[in-house]
């Protein structure tokens, strides 16, 4: 039988690389993850309660009780944010007369994995930067490096901040920071002192450890995309996932559900009943003008909480990797 060595020739091997990375396990790891159905209020208590445990002894001469007025915590409403990813198009000609016929499914594999990043980020940066509407009144704690001290006695130190308040630790670092980690045996075993494997010491403490790796982008316009780091250089957030002051994890994120009907009327295909992924049929508008092309973007409505701030800690590592 002949053989068609044209089209041999034209087979594609493997599929087009993608240098962006997911981020899955990040956020259940340090947040329960709630869901509220269309037009449902959530609410989140505005201070923490800081009063004491006080215990008296009986007064054995009179019987006398003593009265304490206390006051309820006050709550408020948090307002949810909706995330949307740019409309994204491909030209119908250019799909069909190329062989890479997967753009688009990859484009919305992108907006997933671009909106998994941006939830853990937000989150993030609530916490370093100490974002008042996203707390109870109180910050989480901050470890500040002092000479001598190295990154094992920082972490140690941000462990005994939190381990009153909790426990099943969690370090989320920085790229550079886990860099720092994974050498640290090298580096103090070459000055000829002691022989402590840090991976391992962390493990031994009950700390695993989280990489905050990849980037996303929040560029507005078509042309500005430029990425920005999930956790900055030398940055560290440790976690106390199981409270001993409330149920859970420190940290409530509740996505909105998108019920079928709006979901119809979206257009919409909905991933898990939170997330809408559109897809625009030819023709696209664009730039006004109707243009022979298809289309795809995400949608999500998305709020969080910071409802432990004790079992939070933060350092900037940079002056001891």
């Amino acid at each position: 039988m002949d053989k068609n060595f044209v089209l041999e020739i034209a087979s594609l091997i493997g599929e087009v690389i993608n240098t962006q990375l997911p981020v899955p396990v990040e956020l259940a790891a340090i947040a329960d993850v709630l869901t509220a159905d269309p037009g449902e209020k959530v609410w989140k208590y505005s201070a923490t309660e800081d009063t004491a445990d006080v215990i008296l002894a009986v007064d054995a001469s009179t019987g006398e009780i003593t009265v304490k007025q206390r006051d309820a915590v006050d709550i408020t409403e948090i307002s949810f944010s909706g995330l949307n990813s740019k409309l994204e198009y491909v030209l119908v000609d250019a799909v069909l007369g190329a062989a890479d016929t997967d753009l688009l499914s990859r484009r919305r594999e992108s907006i997933t994995r671009g909106m998994d990043k941006r939830e853990v980020k937000i989150i993030v940066d609530a916490i370093l930067n100490k974002t008042g509407g996203a707390l109870p009144g109180k910050e989480p704690f901050e470890v500040l490096p002092e000479s001598p001290d190295d990154l094992y006695d920082v972490i140690v130190a941000m462990k005994h901040k939190v381990e009153d308040y909790g426990d099943g630790f969690v370090l989320l670092c920085a790229s550079d920071v886990k860099e720092a980690i994974d050498n640290y045996d090298k580096a103090i075993n070459a000055g000829n002192v002691g022989g402590i494997s840090l991976p391992a010491k962390l493990k031994e403490l009950g700390i695993e450890v989280i990489k905050m790796f990849g980037k996303v982008s929040e560029g507005a316009s078509a042309g500005a995309e430029d990425e920005v780091k999930m956790m900055e250089d030398g940055k560290m957030i440790l976690v106390a996932k199981n409270s001993r002051l409330h149920e859970g994890k420190p940290i409530k994120f509740v996505r909105r559900r998108i019920s079928p009907d709006i979901a119809k009327l979206m257009g919409a295909d909905v991933d898990k009943a939170q997330r809408a992924t559109i897809v625009n049929p030819t023709p696209v508008l664009v730039g006004g003008t109707n243009t022979l092309a298809y289309g795809i973007y995400g949608y999500e409505s998305v709020v969080f909480a910071i409802t432990n701030p004790y079992a939070l800690c933060i350092a900037d590592a940079s002056t001891v990797i």
